[in-house]
């Protein structure tokens, strides 16, 4: 519990002012046996990696979440409450972490969430449950290059819409970035929706607070070390909401596509812009890279790198994007073995055309 609470909550807070993943979790989770398991689950399985042990205690806390909640999620609508919610998005976490990431949770998640659309406006630990939820989704949209699963409608009433402070406008482009893979990656939308929404996070970014600017910007260099240009942010909140907009500005790009779903192969031959692509990707990779406290933005840097990483052509560039993974790795035990395998094959074929 300790660890999770030191190390590992703030990936779920990271856009919630209020941190109920830190605060009010860990004592919920006193009264809760199904959320104390998920927590025990997702946090030994975190400690075994970190000291190489086995992983059979994560397990075992798993099997014992999943006979309290099985039931829970096979009962009458009553039973979805918001430590339901949070418990499948903290086994969602703990299964993201896996080599094989079958997304059992995530439907669990979705399936809550769109049988129940109020907790993405309810407050309190509902509505910080639906926004972790809803990122989850965006990282499995951008890997599989697929529509969200969750309905958006759920968050209309959200008061992050109408607050000002700097986690509601984090929290607003995740939204955005949300709505640009709804739109994208769904063959039945109308060009012009993208083209409102592609909009939307201009505006967004064109009137964002202050406190969202670099304290520190340096240009990327030649050695290996700075591959990747080098971004402070003042806090772990605007590293996320600055990140979020450049994963948006990637899948706009690509979405100028007249079939979206087919952008790689109409866009390896359009070098200008593979070169928006390329600027936007290194710039969520600097983001992950110069803010360790910010250590969720490595997640979406892995994300984003598994679904474009093809786009990073100079070796040198590629062997940095390698050693940021195995930085992850290190730092965050998430299983990144996969992921490099992806982009080794990704490389390799690119360096089979040329």
């Amino acid at each position: 519990m300790r660890n999770y609470v030191e190390n590992m909550a703030l990936w779920a807070d990271i856009t919630d002012p209020h941190r109920h993943f830190e605060l009010e979790v860990p004592v919920r989770a006193v009264h809760e046996p199904v959320l104390r398991f998920a927590i025990f689950a997702f946090s030994s399985r975190h400690v075994e990696r970190q000291s190489k042990g086995n992983e059979a205690e994560a397990l075992e806390y798993h099997n014992h979440c999943l006979q309290l909640l099985i039931p829970a999620l096979s009962g009458p609508r009553v039973d979805l409450n918001d430590v339901v919610l949070a418990t499948v998005a903290i086994l969602r976490q703990h299964e993201e972490m896996e080599y094989d990431d079958n997304q059992f949770h995530l439907t669990g998640a979705t399936h809550i969430m769109n049988t129940l659309s109020s907790f993405g406006s309810s407050g309190g630990l509902g509505e910080a449950a639906a926004w972790l939820c809803l990122r989850e989704d965006i990282h499995v949209s951008l890997i599989s290059q697929k529509p969200l699963r969750t309905n958006l409608q759920s968050f209309h009433q959200s008061d992050i819409f109408v607050r000002n402070d700097d986690f509601s406008w984090a929290s607003r482009m995740v939204f955005l970035l949300a709505k640009v893979l709804r739109s994208a990656f769904n063959q039945v939308s109308e060009s012009t929706e993208l083209q409102n929404i592609a909009r939307e996070v201009e505006e967004w970014n064109a009137s964002k607070p202050p406190s969202f600017e670099p304290l520190r910007a340096l240009p990327r260099g030649k050695e290996l070390s700075r591959r990747f240009p080098e971004v402070w942010m003042l806090l772990p909140v605007h590293v996320v909401g600055v990140q979020y907009y450049h994963i948006a500005k990637i899948v706009l790009a690509f979405s100028c596509c007249p079939s979206p779903l087919l952008a790689y192969e109409s866009f390896r031959n359009s070098r200008s812009v593979e070169k928006t692509i390329r600027h936007h990707l290194f710039m969520v990779l600097a983001l992950a890279k110069s803010n360790p406290k910010a250590e969720n933005t490595l997640f979406t840097a892995r994300h984003s790198l598994v679904a474009w990483g093809w786009v990073i052509r100079h070796r040198l560039d590629q062997e940095a994007a390698e050693t940021l993974l195995k930085e992850m790795w290190t730092r965050t035990s998430w299983d990144v073995a996969a992921s490099i395998q992806s982009l080794r094959e990704q490389w390799a074929d690119e360096d089979s055309d040329s």
